[in-house]
């Protein structure tokens, strides 16, 4: 659904960062009262016009993860490009890549009227670090040079999925032959291995907030460091400790290894040395305490209307990848009514959506080595999980993934029926 910031929240943050020495936001444009005002106009404006505001006046974002939509979310990219010419594409930040010492956020780069595909980011930091981040402004000058053009907000497209299917989906695609990925071959790679970041440990970074995933910090853990530290002797059990797989590459053991095993051992590199299951977990809290924040700052009541504020909003929209799979024109039609609102025609977002449609039926067809959905081997693979230590953590993020998208779905219906359906 449309998650927006409300002013009273603004005022909060940054009231807050200005006791801290080098607080403030990354742009005095965001900082300065007249950035969140309207110029003769009102401070507020009702949902039916946030929907008809235009996609120039947001920054886009598309965050995925491995198996998650990585081909899918250049695809959305893709269509918004090329059909609202005006937009811009911006590049990402690498995958998978801490900025600094300490519990920090990946940087992305964030101007209106620009569309960011961002893999696998680091949502360590702290919640209003991360809302700063997000909403600072560093685009385009108008053409007179005298000011940043504004940005009304940002608009996100969190594409999770189901972590059984996430990690099946893992190990089908990574032990195809021919692989489509190079760097399993590599036998000189610990994949489990402890990834470290300035001197901190995956582990450690994603702890505070999987241990407390709670919005409220009111949840039991995800997964605790000793549970953690238990998956890596897990992982080192079954990598290169067999007779004839010493020294041999993460790719021979997917091949060599009975499914049963070889599949725990993908599962175990996605957690705790890729990181994405993990990762998909933390960012999905974060920005769900983001929301929560949300609605308790814009549930203010003005003249008997729910309001929200005109600028510093982050909306916020999180569809599974199955979505896609199994309902690729509808799915595509909501995310298109997400960036464009009323600003692009029902008819050409219903065109663009078939056409999205007839080309991944296409792409199916075809057997794109991409989409691994659909083996014969899925309900065992699934099944070998769900009895094994590592089921317990999956089960746990499978339970956020679904929440999150139950909620979303009661958010989006009550937004299409205070705007009459549109």
């Amino acid at each position: 659904g449309l998650v927006l910031w409300g002013m009273v929240f603004h005022a909060f943050f940054v009231s807050k960062h200005s006791e801290t020495e080098s607080g403030g936001y990354h742009d005095d444009t965001l900082r300065h009262p007249s950035y969140v005002r309207t110029r003769g106009g009102s401070d507020w404006v009702s949902e039916s016009e946030l929907l008809s505001s235009s996609p120039l006046e947001y920054a886009h974002l598309i965050i995925n993860y491995h198996k998650t939509g990585h081909e899918l979310a250049y695809s959305l990219q893709e269509l918004v490009l090329s059909n609202f010419p005006e937009m811009e594409r911006e590049n990402g930040a690498r995958p998978r890549q801490h900025p600094s010492s300490g519990q920090g956020c990946t940087h992305i780069e964030l101007p209106p009227g620009k569309i960011v595909v961002q893999e696998a980011p680091h949502f360590f930091c702290d919640t209003n670090s991360l809302a700063e981040m997000l909403l600072a402004n560093r685009g385009r000058f108008h053409r007179e040079g005298e000011q940043r053009i504004p940005k009304r907000g940002i608009k996100i497209l969190h594409l999770v999925r189901d972590p059984f299917s996430m990690a099946i989906s893992n190990y089908n695609y990574h032990s195809q032959d021919p692989t489509p990925e190079g760097w399993v071959k590599d036998k000189t790679r610990d994949i489990c291995g402890k990834k470290e970041f300035f001197g901190d440990t995956l582990a450690e970074l994603l702890l505070p907030t999987l241990v407390s995933p709670g919005v409220d910090f009111d949840k039991p853990p995800i997964v605790t460091k000793e549970e953690i530290d238990m998956l890596y002797d897990k992982c080192n059990k079954l990598f290169r400790s067999q007779p004839g797989f010493k020294d041999e590459s993460y790719y021979f053991h997917l091949r060599q290894l009975d499914p049963s095993h070889g599949i725990k051992l993908a599962t175990l590199q996605q957690m705790v040395n890729g990181g994405d299951i993990f990762l998909m977990a933390n960012n999905i809290i974060k920005l769900n305490q983001i929301r929560t924040i949300q609605s308790r700052v814009n549930g203010i009541n003005n003249g008997g209307n729910i309001m929200k504020s005109k600028y510093d909003k982050i909306q916020i929209l999180t569809m599974s990848l199955s979505d896609f799979t199994l309902q690729p024109r509808r799915s595509t039609l909501k995310y298109l009514n997400f960036v464009y609102g009323n600003s692009l025609s029902r008819e050409s977002k219903g065109r663009i959506a078939t056409q999205y449609e007839n080309s991944f039926v296409k792409r199916v067809e075809t057997g794109d080595l991409h989409i691994t959905h659909g083996h014969e081997n899925e309900e065992m693979l699934r099944n070998t999980l769900l009895n094994d230590m590592i089921g317990n953590y999956l089960s746990n993020i499978e339970n956020v993934v679904s929440e999150t998208l139950a909620t979303e779905q009661q958010n989006r219906d009550s937004l299409m029926s205070s705007v009459g359906g549109q």
